[in-house]
């Protein structure tokens, strides 16, 4: 009987053990170049990152229109951050910005850098 259980409990185990590798989060980590003016872009590009389901940080640098953000690249892909970021009217060098949404952006966002 014991080494019936033994085998079960070591059966469960190793199930439970593979589960947990599966779904493990895949993070990683990327930057990359959006085109933005002043600390309103900068607001509103770590915002639409950030409002990511599988974006664990976003971080823009203004002065050197660098994007930095980690990702769990299971729940989510670079492309769909990048899109996410075009769509609030902010190109990046992958993605080209929705001109709907760069027209209703703020003077100062649209003037050319």
């Amino acid at each position: 009987m014991y080494s019936g259980f033994a085998k079960y409990f070591l059966a469960t185990s190793l199930i439970v053990l593979f589960w947990r590798c599966q779904s493990n989060d895949q993070q990683e980590a990327a930057e990359f170049y959006v085109r933005a003016n002043c600390e309103m872009c900068e607001e509103r590009i770590e915002a639409a990152a950030s409002s990511l389901a599988g974006v664990e940080s976003a971080d823009f640098n203004l002065e050197s229109h660098q994007l930095s953000v980690t990702y769990d690249t299971v729940k989510i892909s670079k492309l769909e951050i990048h899109k996410a970021i075009a769509n609030v009217g902010h190109g990046t060098k992958l993605v080209p910005m929705s001109t709907t949404a760069h027209d209703k952006l703020p003077g100062c966002c649209k003037e050319i850098e």
